[in-house]
Parts: C-alpha cells; structure tokens; sequence
C-alpha cells in the first residue's frame, strides 16, 4: 500500500485528534486514509492514517502496523 490508499480497519485501533489531546478509538471497519508510509515502500513497518470522525466533524491521526493490515 502506498500513501493516499484507503482501507478498513480490521481491529480497533486509538487515535489523536488533530489539533487537540483527545484520543479516541476507531472502531474496526473504519475507512482510513494513508497519509505517510514507515520504512521501505516495498516492505512497510506501518502507516499513518488519517480517518473523518463523522459524529464529531473532526479528523484523527493512527499508527497502524503493517501486520495488521488485511
């Protein structure tokens, strides 16, 4: 996967929202967007992801380690 791909989560995972402590966790199935890719591309350790909290309007950043990636 390579940055701007999307997915869904398949495990809870905790999030901070932008701009603010708050961290909140994002149900699995959540559609997520990759905004940076760790390690080698063709090899990731993790992604950044960035998902829309729809209740709130807000978004939230979220490590996401590759292994869990289905």
């Amino acid at each position: 996967m390579k940055e701007n791909d999307v997915f869904s989560l398949s495990k809870p995972v905790e999030a901070t929202v932008i701009g603010e402590h708050d961290v909140v966790v994002l149900p699995v199935g959540t559609v997520v967007s990759i905004v940076l890719v760790f390690g080698d591309p063709s090899a990731p350790v993790a992604y950044e992801v960035e998902a829309f909290l729809e209740d709130s309007g807000r978004y939230a950043l979220a490590t996401v380690e590759a292994l869990d990636i289905q």
